[in-house]
């Protein structure tokens, strides 16, 4: 079985790796040093495979990537994702507008979700869909509040109750 040639000196690598271990946070990062520290320590990338769930080839990868480029080339890379359809300033808006609880100033009865997104597209032009916008409520702080149908209890609307009962 052939070894491998590093262009790095194996020892100063398993020196900066223990170095990384010891003093890393992200556990992903972390397990990778680990797994070239092993390897450089003479643990067969086939061996640690069986035993570590990871595959044969990863592994002789991660310590490839280390000789050749140092540890920090084996970071996770950030992913950014879909970019949000709405500015932060956008939000900040928005918020505002919803925690002044009168929708009745800008045409609507209550702030839901249908509300919400005929808003959003009115003022800013932006299509959001309805439960994208019952998400938005949470995202920005606020609950659902559900209007209650039935006249609350009281001595003062026992009318309004019975009649309410009888249309039921």
């Amino acid at each position: 079985m052939p070894s491998r040639k590093y262009k790095t000196d194996p020892e100063h690598l398993l020196a900066e790796g223990r170095r990384i271990v010891d003093s890393c946070d992200d556990p992903k990062f972390k397990h990778k040093v680990e797994m070239v520290n092993l390897v450089l320590g003479g643990v067969t990338p086939s061996f640690l495979s069986q035993y570590c769930a990871e595959s044969k080839s990863a592994i002789t990868v991660w310590v490839r990537i280390a000789d050749e480029q140092g540890f920090d080339a084996l970071r996770p890379k950030p992913r950014p994702g879909r970019p949000p359809k709405l500015s932060p300033d956008q939000l900040k808006e928005l918020r505002e507008t919803l925690a002044e609880d009168s929708p009745d100033k800008y045409g609507y009865r209550v702030w839901d979700g249908i509300s919400l997104s005929e808003y959003i597209k009115k003022v800013y032009g932006v299509d959001l869909c309805v439960r994208h916008c019952q998400r938005l409520f949470h995202t920005l702080g606020f609950s659902l509040v559900r209007p209650r149908t039935f006249p609350s209890k009281g001595e003062q609307n026992a009318t309004e109750r019975t009649v309410y009962k009888k249309s039921r």
